[in-house]
């Protein structure tokens, strides 16, 4: 008579691991593209803060457009209130020093290029 232990056969233990694997092997892809998705909205978030504090600077100083803020980012952040604090790009990038009335600041943040490629590839074609 033989006996049979409780447990696992090294078969069943073997296709466990192959599920977890094909199901992280899913997973990761799409994590890692939405995580860069997130640190760019988040950077073109702060771009709009920062642009919006630049034309409140201006309105309250009387500057026009083209004019520069003398004190950069000393005049827009802290005791002023236009930003609390300065803004941080999540991608790593650096925003301009430079603010001028009336044209966007810039990030040096760009997406990666397979992202570049994911997006265009799946971008909605215009009406």
């Amino acid at each position: 008579m033989r006996r049979t232990s409780p447990g696992f056969t090294l078969v069943e233990i073997m296709i466990v691991v192959a599920i977890i694997g094909m199901i992280i092997a899913i997973a990761v892809p799409t994590w890692v593209r939405a995580r860069e998705i997130s640190r760019a909205t988040g950077c073109q978030e702060n771009l709009v803060k920062i642009e919006g504090a630049v034309e409140s600077y201006a309105m309250d100083h009387s500057l026009v457009n083209g004019a520069a803020i003398p004190g950069g980012w000393n005049d827009l952040v802290g005791t002023t209130l236009y930003l609390k604090k300065t803004p941080k790009c999540r991608g790593g990038g650096l925003y301009t020093n430079t603010f001028t009335v009336g044209l966007e600041p810039v990030c040096s943040y760009s997406l990666p290029a397979w992202l570049q490629r994911d997006i265009y590839l799946h971008a909605v074609p215009p009406k």
